[in-house]
């Protein structure tokens, strides 16, 4: 009795070991943000520095990516830095910087694409994905100090007084490069103050312009995007460098592309 007792005790103790073992290399191993997701918009500089980059659009069937359209964009003027999305903190580099707020660095890594703003009515932008048209009040909060930081809000609606606002940008501009955009869900759930806000997709001042972190495009091409985002897919927008790109590519099961 006394051995098989001491034998049954080894045997539990190896496959707890093992069960052990299992959970631990899957919990080292990061999870593929990209994991349910049927669209994605992939954005690659050639460089960390960079201010131009490509865009390319795909759709997933069967685990195949579906090449649909790709276009020219401008990002940051200091190019990408790792931002907080989709994606696990440990795909970053020790040597490579953190998005922070005022570094005109456009966000690295895998975020949701949120919602989609533009100067016309519903009525007039025939697309799929969440659109909302913005007013005169209508502010994108990039003030550290507010508790509405990285938040589209009406000032009306938040009691916010006219005069003395917080930080921000004007949703209605006097240029058409907020006439569409995508919100992009960088810092988006219980943001980190000073780690950047107000990241859109919209149209760029023109192809050799740059932004403060934005990823901007043509008019035309906007547009496009637009009208492909299908929100029942998830679309999900990833920015990577083409070192990182090829660093995460097989991780991440990223479709292949020619930079």
């Amino acid at each position: 009795m006394k051995k098989n007792h001491v034998l049954f005790i080894g045997l539990a103790f190896i496959i707890i070991l093992g069960i052990l073992t299992i959970y631990s290399i899957n919990t080292v191993i990061p999870d593929n943000p990209l994991e349910g997701t049927e669209q994605i918009v992939l954005v690659v500089s050639k460089t960390e520095t960079s201010s131009n980059a490509m865009l390319y659009t795909f759709s997933r069937d069967s685990d195949k990516w579906r090449f649909h359209f790709s276009c020219p964009v401008v990002i940051g003027k200091n190019g990408m830095a790792w931002g907080i999305g989709l994606h696990n903190d440990k795909v970053r580099m020790d040597d490579e910087p953190v998005k922070m707020e005022g570094d005109s660095k456009s966000p690295k890594g895998a975020f949701e694409l949120l919602q989609a703003f533009g100067y016309l009515p519903p009525t007039m932008v025939r697309i799929k994905f969440p659109y909302t048209q913005v007013t005169s009040d209508m502010i994108c909060i990039d003030d550290v100090r507010s508790e509405y930081y990285n938040m589209v809000v009406k000032t009306a609606e938040k009691g916010l007084d006219t005069e003395v606002l917080p930080s921000h940008e004007d949703m209605l501009r006097n240029d058409n490069q907020y006439k569409y955009t995508v919100f992009v869900g960088h810092n988006a759930i219980s943001p980190v103050k000073d780690e950047g806000s107000c990241i859109f997709l919209h149209v760029w001042k023109d192809p050799g312009s740059y932004t403060a972190g934005c990823t901007a495009m043509s008019e035309e091409n906007i547009l496009k995007l637009l009208g492909w985002l299908d929100p029942d897919k998830y679309p999900c927008l990833v920015q990577l460098s083409r070192k990182s790109y090829h660093r995460l590519k097989e991780e991440w099961g990223l479709p292949e592309v020619k930079i």
